[in-house]
């Protein structure tokens, strides 16, 4: 009986068929000869790497014989008139990033898995760049997986295979490539991954996993290059909206560094940050208002653990996350992980309706003060007499993480209001705002302990203050969000996933009997830009460091 056997595979783009323009530049890897081969061969590429000694059997100082090594390969296989990548071993970073089709694996297990039986799934915030791996002990509908299809984006699944499928494959998981275990021979292949291809282009996902159809990958040429240029611009002038994430899921268990490539040798950094990125390109000559789509794609991130295994390689355009619109359009599109997505206007429509109801105009003074914290207190405080300065403060139990009850609380028609401020509409700060206010009236409602704490923190400001609200337990929640945009503009100001932020919390907060408020401040402050902390060495530098000999002393 035929043994069944894991197989990674990636559909390579129209433009990307041949292994010289699939492949990096300089990937180094070996043609595979096949001379004693029988059937039908197909170009294959090998990397190896001698077998050495761990870097723990010197560490321990171990005389045993202790080996590694490393093989793998990539094998090239057309039909249908697509051709494929199948990749063994850890040699997808060989490819290109822009070389294959990113929603392949995903939209194919979409369409075979059956959707009440499902294993595992990865969804990606594009909010926060917040990446989450949910796994149950028992195959499941997808809706115990607690997917918001609003708010988030679908980014892997696994699970078991239709009964029309199972003859193709028994398991499949899919991300940007599909991994399928098949006891498939070797000639089986090609008509195998012609069904693969006929499956990946059905629409059954649209009606089994509707939640994960709400955001959609851009696939029009023309419509890519408009949002390219718009991603140029925003490059180019160093916009707010840009993020520079790691694009994949990372074990923070292990120590790790970052680096760039492309223009020259790297520093390393302890994480990814579009400044180290602008920094890396000054010290070696490069302008970033000169930046192009092709350098971004050339221009590569990687990460390396602290004892110098690389385990990954990305472009800086696959890590870039931003958001953007189309002259003239009423859609959203947004960049996460190398793919452009489309938010259908008549959703933005009914996201609009659900939240624009709770924007007011307040009168609340113009930001002229340099820091948020500044601002709190000699702005908002002044504004709202009889209000207290709540910055910074705690009304969790002990031993429990922080929780800032709010900003500024004022007493107004028997409500304690619970102020909570952000400079800026950057979105993982506004996503972060949001939940402060949605756990702070969620504490405070179901532990007396944190009552009290507020209680105290309140009166130790002014003895006087109307606490009847606490009492009854009667809060209002107002977010105020200072921002250079257009303060008439109410939720359209705001980046479209911190609108899906705002909706969850103000659903949130109406589910515990809480007004939600939000008012929009014009940033009128003109002085420097807020410092950035200084970045502490790495690791790996520190190691370096201690590691080196001490200069002589003496004469």
């Amino acid at each position: 009986m035929a043994k069944a056997r894991s197989f990674s595979i990636f559909l390579l783009k129209d433009g990307y068929t041949s292994p010289g323009k699939a492949l990096k530049a300089g990937h180094g890897l070996k043609k595979a000869s096949h001379e004693d081969a029988v059937g039908e061969t197909w170009p294959t590429f090998l990397a190896t790497k001698p077998s050495a000694s761990p870097w723990w059997r010197g560490y321990f100082g171990i005389s045993d014989p202790v080996a590694q090594g490393f093989a793998g390969a990539i094998v090239f296989v057309k039909t249908s008139n697509r051709t494929f990548a199948l990749t063994f071993g850890h040699m997808r970073h060989h490819l290109r990033d822009e070389a294959y089709e990113y929603d392949f694996g995903l939209r194919t297990t979409l369409n075979a898995v059956d959707p009440k039986e499902i294993r595992n799934t990865d969804e990606l915030d594009p909010a926060t760049s917040r990446r989450r791996r949910t796994q149950l002990p028992e195959r499941s509908d997808i809706n115990y997986f607690d997917f918001d299809g609003d708010s988030a984006v679908l980014r892997s699944l696994t699970g078991a295979i239709r009964p029309e499928y199972k003859a193709l494959f028994s398991h499949a998981t899919g991300a940007s490539n599909l991994r399928v275990s098949t006891k498939k021979v070797r000639v089986d292949l090609p008509p195998l991954l012609k069904d693969i291809y006929e499956v990946y282009e059905r629409d059954t996902y649209l009606t089994a996993f509707p939640a994960a159809t709400n955001i959609q990958p851009v696939k029009d040429p023309a419509v890519l290059t408009l949002l390219d240029d718009k991603l140029e611009e925003a490059v180019q002038s160093k916009s707010d909206d840009l993020t520079l994430t790691i694009p994949e899921l990372v074990d923070f268990q292990e120590d790790f560094e970052v680096s760039y490539s492309g223009a020259g040798k790297s520093d390393l950094y302890p994480d990814a940050a579009l400044d180290d990125y602008y920094a890396y390109l000054a010290a070696h000559g490069k302008t970033v208002d000169a930046l192009t789509v092709q350098d971004l794609q050339h221009h590569r991130l990687g990460v390396t653990t602290d004892d110098e295994i690389k385990k990954g390689d990305y472009s800086i355009y696959r890590s870039l996350v931003f958001e953007t619109s189309l002259d003239g359009q009423d859609e959203a599109h947004h960049l996460s992980e190398g793919t452009w997505y489309r938010v259908d206007a008549d959703y933005l429509k009914t996201l609009a309706t659900d939240i624009d109801p709770l924007f007011t105009d307040a009168g609340l003074p113009a930001r002229t003060e340099h820091l948020e914290a500044g601002y709190n207190e000699l702005q908002l405080v002044p504004h709202w007499p009889g209000s207290v300065l709540l910055d910074k403060t705690n009304t969790s139990p002990e031993g429990q993480k922080q929780v800032e009850p709010c900003d500024v609380a004022r007493a107004e028609d028997g409500h304690l209001v619970l102020t909570h401020v952000k400079l800026g509409v950057s979105a993982s700060d506004l996503s972060h705002l949001f939940s402060q206010g949605t756990n702070s009236v969620d504490l405070l409602n179901g532990v007396p302990e944190a009552r009290d704490k507020l209680k105290g923190l309140i009166t130790d400001r002014d003895d006087g203050f109307n606490l009847s609200g606490l009492a009854a337990l009667a809060f209002k929640v107002e977010y105020v969000i200072v921002t250079k945009n257009d303060t008439s503009l109410a939720s359209a100001a705001l980046p479209l996933f911190s609108r899906i932020s705002l909706r969850r919390a103000y659903r949130a907060l109406t589910s515990m009997k809480t007004e939600t408020v939000v008012i929009l401040v014009e940033d009128a402050y003109v002085g420097a830009p807020r410092p950035k902390p200084r970045k502490k060495p790495t690791k790996m530098a520190v190691a370096k460091k201690a590691s080196a000999p001490s200069p002589p002393t003496g004469p």
